[in-house]
């Protein structure tokens, strides 16, 4: 971490950064005091005034304190502490002439003393233990720290002298001063009583730090030697507010960790949400630390301090058996073997299935009852209690870890590249790593000696893990959350995941674990938040974590046939409990800053270790619950000097150049396209269709797929994160419109509009009596399971459009559900999947084998990619002049005729699939869900042996221009930029690929994926050749 200017010299020392007030009450109040307890008469009176004494003298509380608090409260706590020692008498069984109160303060009896106390009033709290790390720091965390609001936050204090062997902690609410202006200095944003208790030099540290805090995401900390005080060494920790939970707590246990004991513990809360700890250590106090460098020790906790920051709690700090580092290693270990286990070991290697001699309906159960059995005998719990159990392997395989990742610094040695100046250093040398594979394999089958065992399979994934790293961030000082750059073929296998991805991310920070899988350099996907209300909904979403991410990027692989970039999808998934939106929001900032980390070379940070060696770029967008965080990480993105910061994140707003999905219905563009040629097709544009949907007014595609509507269409029954709204009669089109401008939920929708049969059902409800006389127990349960119980609260569904929920939600387990038994039909005729894998691919074919018509994700869900590629290649054509003042700037409406271009081109490339898929179908009767994947793997090989072909490229420059500038660059950016300058602005990798996408997909869409040959291909380039040479 760079070192941050003046800091240094602005730390006086403890005495003097917070000056001790004159208290000129001060003995007059020890008096009182005296007096309260004299009448109490629980103390001997011959020893009141020595306990008073030693309160106010022995335990290093500020005269702060005594000037705050009222002669009741004090006398009180010197009546708690003085019970507590008796307490410990009694619990010890010590002889009671062994003590007496006044000697007690002593260094030879403190030990036996157990002291735990606290006093909490309204807008303050006071918590005294005699246990290091005190029982008290969670409690002050969850109560205080992590719980402030915008409105009320609190300050802490916290004293600790060594000879008393007692901590006291104190909370004070914040004072903010009224600041409407929005000023940032430090008089503007701080606690009145800090202002008056804080030095000049003090409070202009104070604002250095803040300014560094803002400027960057993630703490920054910094060891400063207190100038006036050669004794004393300062810890400064600055962070964003709420950024870190349980920070403070795991620092105290760090500190513990390590034997060190800081005497006084500053944290100040600013009102523009920003936090800074100040931690004063004496040397002298600490001089017997483990023999060890005072400094050394320091400079290990800040390192230290950075990587609690990114995740403050694990299950193996609490079992005190491994470093800090180790234990955030063996967390990040088992969360990576819960999802990759036996996906990669003798089982899966031994049992390749052909996937082509099974039918989908065998192939989806044989998967689904492997995961089962891996997560039965995979658990989380299971997998860190065994980790535990194998300490010693897993901390040599931390060391072959850090042995290959640990950054070098100026002191190395030659053979490992490890600092000799760091405690890191020296705890490693204390273990010895693993030689090779086979060395790992030899200590392995002496620990356990089955190689089928449970045991045996998770140390063998956490030595995979090492292995499949090709670059981290874990050992960067100052970042947010740890991401990963993984190897895919070390990881995956070909019987679940027959496509083996192009690069794969794993990220883990304190409230979330995401991943981030791609299958082309060159790739474009949402990224996506899952949310789970309880650990039951958790415990499966994190089971499905992983092939739903594969899944979506495989969708998107195949949806993306259209344009240059390839297919990719991020996940995070919240921790437990984790729903509201600053919570997902903080988490979004962490998975995109932490994969930054590893992106770039950040001349502010460390260097990382690069197996890879070769520049990566990422391409974001848009997904459930990131739609309004884009501008945020195309903004942070700049701010960290990335050089494509343009087109990282697509769907920005129309300020930063965007195209916003929800703004413009691109989404849901491309599946009214299929609707309504359904609707022409089967000749139901003047029919009355009755219409179920999933994905209610608040969503992108929800509210875009209610505005979109047509008039014959009448909404029966309408699914989203607030419950079920159903009206067999015909819900109020003008109310739902009414919602979806305003993107909120059903839960608005005005009931008194419903007819005798219809009805609302919160998530929330409880014994709800429905118009029919039925009760619902639970209104969660009644919501995830409607889809499948649709008709029995409506008659008729003639279309279905998922526009939102959970993949998988329609499969074969539930397929009888849409299946009329009379009948062997399906229920449900007409099926446009807006939702991202809704419906499983065994259950498509099912349901279309049973009559229905259904068009898949991949297929009908393309208009988003579409707007995405069109929005980066404006950002890539246009130079940052021209972008930012013709293009954003509007002028003579520039913008709003691209997006009306790339709306038109979203309907027509919809069109051109919806009529192939239709007249293939009618041709050889193949489910249109199959010939969906057989045309986009058509697209995409036909895509992929254009783009690594150099005929077209070198040797027929003329036809290659013809078709950039006049069939595949909008006229508009070309106009702009000028026929010359456009093709160099734009990457000439991005020119091959939109090249070859244009040629690819308009060959298919034209000649079909029936017989596909040369000989129209031929034709097919003879015909573009021919109007190049004419233009």
């Amino acid at each position: 971490m760079s070192n941050l200017p003046d800091l240094a010299s602005l730390s006086i020392s403890s005495n003097a950064d917070y000056p001790h007030l004159d208290f000129p009450g001060k003995e007059q109040q020890k008096e009182a005091v005296i007096d309260i307890l004299d009448k109490q008469g629980f103390i001997p009176e011959t020893v009141i005034e020595e306990e008073v004494e030693w309160f106010y003298t022995n335990l290093g509380i500020d005269d702060q304190f005594f000037s705050k608090e009222t002669n009741d409260t004090i006398a009180n706590l010197v009546l708690s502490l003085y019970c507590s020692k008796v307490d410990s008498i009694v619990k010890s069984k010590l002889s009671p002439l062994s003590f007496s109160p006044v000697s007690s303060s002593s260094t030879n009896n403190t030990s036996a003393l157990t002291i735990t106390n606290k006093v909490v009033t309204e807008n303050h709290a006071i918590y005294m233990d005699s246990n290091i790390p005190s029982r008290y720091d969670v409690e002050i965390d969850d109560k205080y720290l992590d719980n402030s609001t915008s409105t009320t936050s609190y300050r802490l204090q916290s004293f600790q002298k060594v000879s008393s062997g007692i901590k006291i902690t104190f909370i004070y609410e914040n004072d903010f001063p009224n600041n409407e202006n929005k000023d940032q200095s430090i008089e503007s944003i701080s606690d009145s009583n800090l202002l008056n208790t804080i030095s000049f030099q003090n409070k202009k540290l104070y604002q250095l730090i803040l300014n560094k805090v803002g400027e960057r995401e993630g703490p920054v900390i910094q060891a400063l030697p207190s100038v006036a005080n050669p004794d004393e060494l300062r810890i400064v920790i600055g962070y964003k507010k709420h950024s870190a939970k349980h920070y403070y707590s795991s620092l105290c246990k760090l500190f513990s960790y390590y034997n060190v004991i800081p005497n006084k513990i500053f944290l100040e809360s600013f009102a523009n949400d920003m936090n800074i700890f100040s931690i004063y250590i004496s040397k002298k106090d600490n001089n017997g630390v483990e023999g060890q460098n005072f400094e050394m020790i320091i400079n290990q906790i800040v390192k230290e301090c950075s990587l609690l920051y990114c995740i403050p709690t694990t299950y193996f700090d609490q079992v005190s058996q491994f470093s800090p580092q180790e234990a955030i290693y063996a967390h990040i270990g088992s969360i990576f073997i819960n999802h990759f286990i036996d996906r990669i070991g003798k089982f899966d290697g031994e049992s390749k299935l052909d996937l082509n001699s099974i039918n989908n309906d065998l192939l989806e159960i044989i998967i689904a009852l492997k995961k089962k059995l891996r997560t039965q005998s995979y658990s989380q719990t299971f997998i860190m209690e065994t980790l535990v159990k194998h300490k010693d392997i897993v901390c040599k395989l931390f060391k072959n870890f850090a042995l290959i990742h640990y950054i070098s610094s100026n002191s190395v040695t030659a053979s490992t590249g490890l600092q000799h100046t760091t405690l890191s250093y020296q705890r490693l040398e204390t273990v010895e790593p693993f030689a090779n594979e086979e060395s790992f394999e030899n200590t392995l089958l002496k620990v356990v000696p089955s190689d089928d065992s449970p045991d045996y399979l998770i140390l063998k994934t956490l030595n995979i893990f090492n292995k499949s790293i090709l670059k981290t961030n874990f050992f960067i000082t100052r970042k947010v959350a740890i991401s990963f750059r993984l190897i895919p073929n070390f990881i995956l296998n070909n019987d679940e995941f027959p496509d083996v991805p192009y690069g794969i991310f794993f990220v883990v920070g304190s409230t979330f674990k995401g991943f981030h899988i791609r299958f082309r350099d060159i790739a474009r996907g949402g990224i996506r938040i899952v949310c789970s209300k309880n650990e039951d909904v958790y415990e499966t979403n994190s089971k499905m974590m992983i092939e739903e991410n594969y899944n979506l990027a495989s969708t998107q692989q195949k949806k993306n046939k259209d344009i240059p970039e390839g297919g990719s999808k991020g996940v995070i998934l919240m921790n437990t409990g984790l729903l509201n939106t600053q919570d997902t929001f903080i988490a979004f900032q962490k998975y995109v800053d932490s994969i930054i980390d590893i992106l770039i070379k950040d001349p502010l940070k460390e260097q990382y270790v690069d197996l890879l060696g070769v520049n990566e770029i990422l391409f974001f967008g848009p997904d459930e619950g990131t739609a309004t965080f884009v501008d945020w990480a195309t903004t942070h993105a700049r701010k960290r000097n990335c050089p494509w910061w343009k087109s990282f994140l697509t769907g920005k707003s129309q300020d930063l150049g965007g195209i916003p999905h929800d703004v413009y219905g691109m989404t849901s563009l491309g599946v009214r396209a299929f609707v309504e040629s359904i609707y022409e097709k089967e000749d139901l544009l003047d029919s009355k269709v009755y219409k179920f949907q999933t994905g209610g007014p608040d969503g992108d595609l929800g509210s875009n797929e209610i505005l979109l509507s047509s008039k014959n269409e009448v909404y029966v029954a309408i699914v989203d994160g607030s419950g079920v709204i159903v009206d067999p009669q015909g819900l109020d089109k003008n109310e739902l419109a009414s919602l979806a401008e305003k993107r909120v939920t059903c839960s608005h929708y005005d009931l008194a509009k419903l007819s005798t049969t219809g009805f609302f059902v919160s998530v929330d409800a409880i014994d709800f009596k429905l118009p029919n006389g039925e009760i619902v127990p639970n209104g969660t349960t009644f919501r995830n399971k409607f889809h499948t119980d649709v008709f029995k609260y409506v008659e008729k569904v003639d279309i279905f459009v998922p526009c939102g929920g959970r993949p998988s939600s329609i499969n074969l387990s539930n397929l009888h559900c849409f299946i009329d038994p009379k009948t062997n039909k399906v229920r449900i005729p007409y099926i446009v999947e807006g939702a991202n894998l809704f419906i499983t691919q065994a259950a498509k074919i099912a349901l279309e084998e049973h009559g229905c018509v259904l068009f898949k994700d991949a297929t009908a869900n393309k208009g988003g990619v579409t707007s995405s590629s069109m929005e980066v290649l404006a950002s890539l054509a246009l130079n940052d002049d021209d972008f930012v003042k013709i293009f954003v700037g509007n002028v003579n409406g520039t913008y709003d005729k691209y997006v009306k271009f790339v709306q038109q081109k979203i309907k027509a490339n919809a069109e051109a699939e919806f009529h192939q898929l239709w007249d293939t179908h009618e041709k050889i009767g193949t489910p249109m869900a199959t010939l969906s994947n057989t045309l986009s793997a058509s697209i995409n090989k036909l895509n992929d042996d254009l783009i690594n072909s150099s005929e077209l490229w070198s040797n027929d420059l003329k036809l290659r221009n013809y078709l950039l500038l006049e069939c595949v660059i909008p006229k508009i950016l070309v106009d702009i930029a000028g026929k010359d300058k456009i093709l160099n602005n734009i990457p000439e990798a991005y020119l091959k690929a939109m090249l070859s996408a244009y040629l690819s997909s308009t060959f298919v869409y034209k000649y079909g994926i029936i017989d596909i040959n040369m000989g129209h291909f031929l034709e097919f380039i003879g015909d573009l050749n021919r109007k190049s040479v004419s233009a």
